[in-house]
């Protein structure tokens, strides 16, 4: 017989969403997720999903996708980082409860080019289930996005198919010379 999971009360789910948004949060501050950390606390639940109008408006399962929330995550931040090698969060806000968390991201970074800082606002939806594993995580980007994507990858979306965008963000990469199988998880 499995191992059964532990029902977290009210209290356990509201700290463990609080610790979930936190270590999203410090990953990003410390620069370490383009090195391939991850973020402490998140358990996806079988099926969980993601979601976002601006990555393919397309509802994609976690479980199936060929590409892992780390790793893409990894890949993610160290192709930003290329142009924008001080990218961080600016600012972080969040909201915790016990079915979720909410929080508002202001990433940015100076241009190794022009020295000019670029910034945008990211926000981000995760949904607990009663164990805290994640069922269903969405993100959200403000339009000053589009000129960040520019100057850091190339290009903009918002992208047609869920798998444009880290197709942009693998040639970012690769005309970069970062080998792509140096970080996979």
């Amino acid at each position: 017989m499995g191992l059964s999971k532990k029902l977290l009360s009210t209290e356990e789910r509201i700290s463990l969403t609080k610790r979930i948004a936190l270590s999203y949060y410090g990953a990003y501050q410390k620069k370490a997720v383009k090195e391939g950390a991850t973020y402490d606390d998140w358990k996806f639940a079988k099926g969980a999903t993601y979601w976002s109008p601006y990555f393919g408006n397309e509802m994609i399962d976690l479980e199936t996708n060929p590409i892992s929330v780390e790793d893409s995550a990894t890949m993610e931040a160290l192709s930003y980082s290329v142009e924008f090698p001080d990218w961080a969060p600016l600012n972080f806000e969040f909201w915790p409860a016990a079915e979720g968390v909410a929080w508002k991201s202001n990433f940015g970074g100076h241009s190794k080019t022009t020295g000019e800082l670029k910034s945008f606002f990211a926000y981000s939806y995760i949904n607990i289930n009663e164990f805290g594993e994640i069922t269903h995580w969405e993100t959200h980007v403000n339009v000053d996005y589009d000129k960040f994507l520019d100057e850091a990858i190339g290009e903009h979306g918002p992208y047609i198919g869920a798998q444009d965008y880290m197709v942009a963000v693998t040639k970012k990469l690769q005309t970069a010379g970062i080998d792509l199988f140096a970080f996979k998880h």
